[in-house]
């Protein structure tokens, strides 16, 4: 019966993309060769360029936010916190479980906590801000799809081509086989997620139907128009 190696971790998908572009493998992480020295930072940035593209499963997490004491200067939030150092996308920001405003301020997430949402907290106790994000250190891709590897080793490829080899042609082809690659992964992916319903917009119906309101059926939002 025909079997794969997996998972892969970085050692072993840098072995892999060398193997296919004909050149020596390493036995070991950082053993000075020529070979690691040009594959270990095109892993590295096509790692980060593939977790800041999309909500990886692998690496999202949600996290509880510690206030900075000093208050934003942007009068219309009245909190800030330090980004964690290993964020690389933020996904969504919730203040006592709901959702809330925020925004980016001095590299710094600011957002409404003194008061709280509804129903009103202590003012003097900024309320638990919880962020969901990407982060780096979630990001091994040992814990990835077969998709996911296989588009990181292109992008390895494709700077082994450019560093190695100086083909420049060949690191383009492979940068972009690496960049289908990617659009599959995330493809997988969302397959896999819950389906989402549609949102139908009032607002966008009316600009799409020309006044009197066609005939609709009576129970459409309980109006019998979209209006």
């Amino acid at each position: 019966m025909a079997t794969f190696e997996w998972p892969l971790d970085k050692l072993g998908i840098i072995n892999s993309g060398l193997s296919q572009t004909g050149d020596n493998t390493v036995t070991a992480a950082n053993d000075g060769s020529d070979e690691w020295n040009t594959a270990s930072p095109a892993y590295e940035r096509a790692l980060a360029y593939m977790m800041e593209s999309h909500g990886w499963y692998q690496a999202t997490a949600v996290r509880t936010m510690t206030p900075s004491p000093t208050a934003p200067a942007d009068t219309y939030f009245d909190t800030a916190f330090d980004l964690p150092d290993d964020l690389v996308h933020l996904i969504w920001v919730r203040v006592n479980d709901l959702p809330t405003v925020w925004g980016f301020l001095d590299n710094q997430l600011v957002v409404n906590a003194q008061g709280g949402p509804p129903p009103p907290v202590d003012p003097s106790t900024p309320a638990v801000v919880k962020i969901k994000g990407v982060f780096s250190t979630n990001g091994d891709p040992v814990y990835s799809t077969p998709t996911f590897v296989l588009a990181l080793q292109a992008f390895v490829m494709s700077g082994i081509y450019r560093g190695l080899h100086e083909d420049v042609a060949q690191a383009e082809r492979m940068w972009m086989a690496g960049k289908a690659l990617l659009q599959d992964a995330m493809t997988r992916q969302d397959q896999q997620g819950p389906k989402r319903s549609m949102f139908n917009s009032r607002i966008s119906a009316s600009r799409r139907i020309r006044r009197p309101w066609p005939p609709v059926p009576s129970g459409w939002g309980g109006t019998g128009s979209p209006g």
